[in-house]
């Protein structure tokens, strides 16, 4: 059995959530969980990593071509430090430059507004941070 997948897009105060099925095939939104630092985002992360039988991780980070960390970059590098310390599964970065226009632009697209479900922007960018990640390692 391989395990499940799963992606974070970290935020400052929400951090969104994805999950793949157990034989990696679906990428889901899981949940958005608000945080107060990394610290918390970490501890609730590792419940959901024991509750999920989660085996591998895949963290967002926005990254742009030939240009210096952007500071939400050097955050999310500064979270992902954090919790390689604390989780045995791999942690992998797949670049999410773009993942919460997409996420906002679906949810447009199926006629719901932006602020009526803020987590809804960060559970579907972590999908799609997801789906991007599956889709490098099937080729």
């Amino acid at each position: 059995m391989l395990g499940r997948i799963l992606a974070i897009d970290p935020g400052g105060r929400r951090v969104g959530l994805a999950l793949t099925d157990p034989m990696r095939i679906i990428a889901s939104p899981y949940e958005t969980l608000l945080v107060e630092d990394n610290n918390d985002a970490i501890e609730q992360i590792i419940h959901v990593i024991q509750k999920e039988q989660v085996s591998e991780i895949v963290v967002g980070m926005p990254l742009r071509p030939g240009e210096a960390l952007s500071e939400q970059a050097k955050r999310v590098q500064n979270f992902i430090e954090e919790l390689r310390k604390r989780v045995t599964q791999p942690v992998h970065i797949v670049d999410e430059s773009y993942s919460s226009v997409e996420a906002e632009e679906y949810l447009h697209q199926m006629g719901k507004k932006v602020g009526q479900d803020k987590g809804a922007v960060d559970r579907i960018a972590a999908s799609l941070i997801l789906k991007q990640h599956l889709n490098e390692i099937q080729h």
